[in-house]
């Protein structure tokens, strides 16, 4: 027993209350019966006096069978017998609540005696990962981050490698891609498609409304540090996601060396602390490098890393190129890496650092950029990187490991600690990272509890308050030119990463998303002016850290994807349903307003009189028409029309909620938009639903399946509320076969998981999840795409995982909708629900055992919650508490 489970047992005791006991359901009777039989094998008492206490234990503190059978120890030590007499089970709750509350804080006293450090509590396999051996590649190294530092921990033994990234730090400098005018060749172009010419309107497309390519996201230093260590043995790298911490442990010739590595949100540091079990028996060279160019020196008793961005770079999917680097143009950036609390001897040497005869250190890296903001120039208007720098520096002064790590552990566990999941163990849960991926068959369920909860860890590792948004790779890139310049795609990748954020309990993460649509806005607008002549605003395919929007470069393929601003909206009304904000509604409503403007005025009437987006393309999907013509020009996809359908319905939602009675004649437009709106359509040929407005046939049997955006980024086609359309899906579904055509990775894995989860089908969901781990997964449990790490996999899954368990899109809450049968008995903790709720539902043996619903709301109202074909609707109270079994649905 450590120091962190009495620490966790005392604080969960001193929360409850007999009132909350009470409340609370009885627990999982077979967790019960272990721990009862396990603690009676010790003699800790008589059978009744055991079965109460483990009651207790359990469902007051929500643990484990083995914290509780710890706990029930503690309490065995501590407390004599005669203390609780049988029949008298109330009174001997109260004795144990008092008693271990003054008692474990004697325990925790002694323990901290002991030393924080020295202790390491037993992990969970869905809360830790490992490995027996350092990293040989980028894509085996552990991740960290606070939201704006990421950094890669490579765990060698003789030398570490800490490669890290900065969010802001880009190529380029703002630029003004606008073409005033250019609106008059729409004409033509919407003609054209009118007409059925759609080779022409393709031609045009891509000789007058394209731009250049997006600018990349940049690495930015390597910490490097060589240690005098000839071999090593007892070798481990650890991640333990509960804290966000990464241990990476050994012995070399009778010494236990040790380092700790995490990245601290609010002291804004990497940090790096090393120990041995042997006085003075470390030995270091420490340097810095980049991959741009770049000056190191060292300034006292610190390294300083001191470069300038290129201007520009050329996407990875154009070839090899040089960075373009241009005097007085391109971002700066310094870092520092500063050495405190050691014993031993540090020394300057040319661009390194030697610590020599230490028995510890800390080290702290901390870094800043000139960016300044999306259209402010890094170089001429930037900020003072190294006033920033010094700034945190003297932000660090004084303040001691032991500080810098209980104030990132309390600030990390206060987001990741909210959700806690139990899917089942086997023995190849305990088993290295690696191996456990390597022999995946399927049978390892606590690697999909371990996968939801890294997505969570990526999210709160890469996306924080004040922070930018995850991008294609979240923080993390190594590369000069990495995959699809590691930027925001949002014609589904960007969106993607946030399909969690929600319901995973992390809705602050969810923020700097929204700052980026923002933002967006501003060049939006005069795309929307310049590009199409009309008010609002519009985004199309890609957005870099300038926030530009006009279409990219190559082809209207995937450069004319007019709907990506409006698919971005969908995140500000989701942010709503969850946390029931009315402040930030009414804050962001103006984006979802002047998105609404610019499709009034963009949307075209097709043959049919209905409005239809032109010019358009459905994904990046090619069609083959009747006549056998292929092409990708097109108005009116399907997706786009289920987009131009939710933003409408949003927009005119949040008038209502927000009484904006000045708007009335807005909402009068909107409302005549939103009825001529042209509707989703089934082919009479297939029975499938059209992704074209036209029953045309995708001639790509890729993983895309676009049609599919209202079924999981939206309501619009539900099996309980639409089951003629949800039908219609899931026959496109079973013939396109989303997820099987590669490797279920990025976004072909994340669409196809999610469509089964919301069409109910859980068995189909971790099909696609079997296919994900035997086939996407890096070592470090990334997510592999066209051998790149793609986060949107990660998280995609993370969603899916989460949905199988609770769904609220139609306006209910959804117990156990789409549970696959791998999982017969679990329980998860803590998830979100539209509306304002948190839910823990728990089940045994594929049946619902029990739920518990927390309204976060301060208003007293109803709440229908949903399981199998059976609803229940019941009143709530303020920020009350329902609790639900099996019974009430039968």
């Amino acid at each position: 027993m450590s120091y962190r489970f009495f620490e966790k047992l005392f604080l969960r005791l001193r929360k409850k209350s007999l009132p909350s006991f009470r409340q609370e359901a009885q627990a999982d009777k077979t967790v019960v019966n272990g721990v009862r039989k396990r603690a009676l094998a010790h003699a800790w008492g008589t059978d009744r006096q055991v079965q109460y206490f483990v009651d207790a234990i359990l469902v007051s503190c929500q643990f484990s069978e083995e914290e509780s059978v710890q706990t029930v120890a503690v309490y065995h030590l501590f407390t004599p017998t005669e203390a609780i007499r049988e029949g008298n089970h109330a009174s001997g709750y109260y004795h144990f609540l008092f008693v271990m509350r003054l008692q474990i804080l004697i325990v925790l006293f002694l323990f901290c005696l002991n030393g924080y450090s020295q202790t390491k509590a037993v992990v969970e396999p869905s809360l830790l990962y490992y490995f027996t051996t350092p990293a040989s590649t980028w894509s085996e190294a552990i991740p960290i981050g606070n939201g704006r530092m990421g950094g890669m921990v490579f765990g060698g033994t003789s030398s570490e490698r800490i490669q890290t990234n900065d969010d802001t730090f880009w190529s380029g400098e703002p630029r003004d891609l606008q073409r005033p005018g250019a609106y008059a060749y729409m004409p033509e172009i919407r003609q054209q498609l009118y007409d059925g010419n759609t080779a022409e309107a393709a031609r045009l497309i891509d000789e007058y409304m394209l731009g250049p390519w997006n600018q990349s996201y940049m690495p930015l230093a390597d910490i490097l540090l060589s240690m005098a260590v000839d071999s090593a043995t007892n070798y481990r790298r650890e991640l333990d996601l509960r804290t966000g911490v990464v241990t990476v442990s050994f012995a070399s010739e009778g010494v236990n060396y040790e380092r700790e590595i995490f990245a601290s949100f609010p002291d804004q540091t990497i940090v790096i602390r090393i120990t041995a079990s042997k006085k003075r028996a470390i030995n270091l060279t420490a340097g810095l490098t980049s991959l741009i160019r770049h000056q190191t020196t060292t300034e006292n008793n610190a390294l300083v890393i001191r470069g300038q961005a290129p201007v520009h770079i050329e996407p990875n999917y154009q070839g090899v190129h040089d960075p373009i680097y241009v005097p007085d143009h391109g971002m700066r950036f310094e870092g520092r890496l500063l050495f405190s609390e050691t014993d031993g001897e540090l020394t300057g040497e040319g661009d390194q650092l030697k610590l020599r005869n230490a028995s510890c250190v800390t080290l702290t890296f901390i870094a800043a950029t000139s960016y300044n903001g999306f259209d402010k120039d890094p170089y001429k208007d930037g900020k003072d990187e190294k006033g920033l720098v010094q700034s945190y520096a003297e932000r660090l002064k004084g303040k001691k490991y032991k500080r810098l790590y209980e104030t990132h552990i309390k600030d990390f566990a206060s987001l990741f600690d909210r959700v806690k999941i139990d899917l089942g163990n086997t023995s190849d849960s305990n088993l290295p990272i690696d191996k456990r991926i390597g022999r995946y068959d399927g049978h390892d369920p606590a690697l999909t509890a371990l996968y939801f909860q890294f997505g969570r860890y990526l999210l709160i590792s890469c996306s924080r308050p004040g922070s930018q948004p995850a991008n294609l790779q979240g923080i993390w890139s190594n590369l000069l030119q990495p995959a699809w310049s590691a930027n925001w795609t949002i014609n589904c990748n960007a969106q993607i990463n946030y399909w969690p954020v929600e319901i995973a309990n992390l809705s602050e993460c969810h923020l700097p998303f929204i700052d980026l649509i923002r933002e967006t806005t501003v060049d939006g607008s005069k795309t929307a002016r310049n590009l199409y002549h009309s008010r609002g605003w519009v985004a199309h395919h890609n957005l870099d850290l300038w926030r530009t929007t006009w279409p990219v470069g190559g082809t209207g393929l995937w450069a004319i994807y007019q709907v990506g601003g409006a698919w971005l909206c969908q995140h500000i009304w989701e942010h709503y349903l969850f946390t029931q904000d009315k402040q930030f509604l009414n804050e962001n409503y103006p984006i979802l307003q002047q998105a609404s403007l610019f499709y009034l005025d963009n949307l075209q009437p097709n043959r049919e009189g209905h409005l239809v987006t032109s010019p358009a393309v459905s994904f990046e999907n090619h069609y083959r028409k009747s006549n056998g013509e292929k092409g990708w020009a097109c108005a009116g996809p399907a997706q786009d029309m289920q987009i131009m359908r939710s933003l409408f319905k949003n927009t005119l939602a949040a008038i209502d909620i927000l009484k904006k009675d000045q708007d009335q004649s807005f909402k009068k437009s909107l409302l005549e938009g939103y009825e001529r709106l042209a509707p989703m359509k089934i082919s009479p040929t297939t029975g499938r639903l059209q992704e074209w407005d036209d029953d045309w046939e995708a001639t790509d049997q890729n993983d895309q399946v676009p049609q599919g955006w209202g079924l999981v980024a939206s309501n619009l086609i539900s099996v309980h509320k639409t089951p003629e359309l949800a039908e219609a899906f899931r026959k496109t579904v079973e013939f396109r076969k989303p997820g099987h055509g590669q490797n279920a990775a990025s976004w072909t894995g994340a669409f196809a998981a999610n469509f089964w989860a919301r069409l109910g089908e859980g068995d189909s969901v971790q099909s696609i999840i079997d296919i994900h781990f035997d086939k996407a997964l890096y070592s470090n449990l990334t997510c592999k795409f066209a051998n790149s790490w793609q986060i949107d996999g990660n998280l995609g899954l993370t969603a899916a995982i989460a949905e199988m368990v609770l769904q609220s899109q139609d306006g209910e809450i959804s117990l156990l909708p789409a549970l696959a049968s791998k999982y017969p008995s679990g329980n998860v903790t803590g998830l979100k629900a539209r509306g304002g709720y948190e839910v823990d539902v728990f089940w045994r043996e594929g049946k619902l055992e029990r739920a518990v619903v927390r309204s976060t709301n301060t208003e007293a109202r109803t709440v229908s919650c949903r399981y199998k074909d059976k609803t229940k609707t019941l009143p709530i109270s303020p920020l009350g508490t329902l609790v639900l079994s099996l019974k009430d649905f039968q």
